[in-house]
């Protein structure tokens, strides 16, 4: 009896088109073993580059000795000195002024008064600061229903000396006079300001 031919079953077509030349699926992140040898490399060298400098003693890992026996710091406090150094260029002198007619503290008022009515708009102190977002959250600043608002901009020494300036010179302020024309007060400083600096 002759014996009938019978084709192989075909197997079903993948509804995928195969990712690679082979057919094989490629997985996602191929790079990603890569990626995290790379890492391990790095933290190994980093970690033996540490290991291999000798630590000054008491400085608690910040000061070591170089190639030559003179003490260096880590790197990570020359980054946080730059970092530090960069912030003391972009400060802020600002003024904090009423958002409405009220009571505020005062600590510059004579004969020992403790609070002073300030309209709104009206001067309640000058400040410098270099992170202002900051400053603007504090609770006093919030407490005086004052608002900070942003009057020069620079150094922190030229934020101070521009402060400074305003202070002083409150004296002849025009609102400062006006008070004493209509109340009798007269204030050396602005009334949130509790000392010259």
């Amino acid at each position: 009896m002759d014996k009938i031919a019978v084709a192989p079953p075909k197997k079903p077509a993948s509804s995928r088109p195969p990712s690679g030349k082979d057919g094989r699926h490629r997985p996602p992140f191929q790079f990603f073993p890569i990626l995290i040898l790379t890492i391990l490399l790095f933290l190994l060298v980093r970690h033996e580059v540490q290991m291999s400098r000798k630590y000054v003693e008491g400085t608690e890992g910040y000061v070591y000795l170089d190639e030559d026996g003179n003490p260096q710091v880590i790197p990570e406090v020359h980054e946080r000195l730059e970092k530090h150094k960069q912030k003391r260029e972009t400060c802020v002198q600002y003024v904090a002024i009423a958002t409405e007619d009220g009571y505020r503290a005062c600590y510059t008022c004579p004969n020992g008064k403790k609070t002073i009515f300030l309209r709104k708009g009206e001067v309640w102190k000058f400040g410098e600061t270099c992170d202002l977002k900051s400053r603007r959250n504090n609770p006093e600043y919030k407490m005086n229903r004052v608002e900070l608002l942003d009057q020069n901009y620079g150094s922190k020494h030229y934020c101070f000396k521009v402060q400074l300036d305003s202070i002083y010179l409150y004296k002849k302020h025009h609102e400062n006079l006006m008070r004493l024309k209509r109340t009798g007060i007269w204030l050396k400083r602005p009334p949130g300001n509790k000392i010259y600096r």
